[in-house]
C-alpha cells in the first residue's frame, strides 16, 4: 500500500487511472469493509488502483475540536487496517480550512480527478462532500459525466436490519454491548 498525504496546493501524482472511495473510515467496520471490496474487485476487473481517500483529521475533529466523538481507530491502527484489505493507495487529506472551503465541483475536479486520475468511484447511499457537505451523489453523477469517470452507489450495510456506522459502534460500546460492536466492526474490540 502506498501512503499519499494532500492538501489543496498538493502538486499532482502522475498515478495509474484509480477507482476511489471517500470517508473518515474510523474502525474500518465491517460497512467500510463492504465499500473497500466493491473498490477493490471493479479496480481489479478494470486495471485501475483500489484507492482509498481519508481525512486528517477528520471534518468533526477540525470542527467540534475536543467535542468531536471519540475516534474507534487512531490514524495507525487505521492505516494498519486498511493496508490488511490490501488497497493499493491510501490518499490522507489534510483537513484544514482550505479543504474545509472547497466547493463539491472543485474538489472533485482539483483532488479526485486532477490528483488522484479517478476513472469511478464507489460511495455509501448517504455520500455528502465538499464545502458545508453541499455535494450530493446527484452532483457526483453529473460532474461524472462532464468528466469521464463512473459512479457506483452502495446500499446501506445492514446488521440487524440497521445500518452499519461507526456511531452504531460507539453507541453499542457507551452502552456495554461489546459483541454487538465486535460484530460490527468484524474483530475483537482492543482492550
Amino acid at each position: 500500500m502506498r501512503l499519499i498525504r494532500y492538501g489543496v496546493h498538493s502538486k499532482t501524482h502522475d498515478l495509474e487511472p484509480s477507482v476511489v472511495t471517500i470517508g473518515n473510515f474510523d474502525g474500518v467496520h465491517l460497512g467500510h469493509q463492504y465499500v473497500i471490496q466493491s473498490v477493490k474487485k471493479y479496480a481489479k476487473e478494470h486495471h485501475f488502483l483500489a484507492t482509498v481517500v481519508t481525512f486528517e483529521p477528520t471534518p468533526s475533529e477540525y470542527f467540534l475540536r475536543e467535542k468531536a466523538p471519540k475516534r474507534l481507530t487512531q490514524f495507525r491502527e487505521k492505516t494498519e487496517r486498511l493496508q490488511d484489505l490490501f488497497i493499493d493507495i491510501l490518499c490522507v487529506l489534510r483537513f484544514n480550512f482550505e479543504m474545509a472551503s472547497l466547493s463539491p465541483e472543485d474538489f472533485i475536479q482539483k483532488i479526485l480527478v486532477s490528483g488522484l486520475n479517478m476513472q469511478h468511484i464507489v460511495v455509501g447511499d448517504d455520500f455528502k462532500f465538499g464545502k458545508n457537505r453541499a455535494g450530493n451523489i446527484p452532483l457526483l453523477q453529473q460532474a461524472g459525466s462532464h468528466f469521464g469517470f463512473g459512479v457506483t452507489v452502495m446500499p446501506a450495510f445492514l446488521y440487524e436490519g440497521v445500518r452499519v456506522s461507526s456511531t452504531r459502534i460507539r453507541e453499542a460500546l457507551m452502552e456495554g454491548k461489546i459483541s454487538v460492536a465486535e460484530h460490527l466492526l468484524g474483530r475483537k474490540v482492543n482492550a
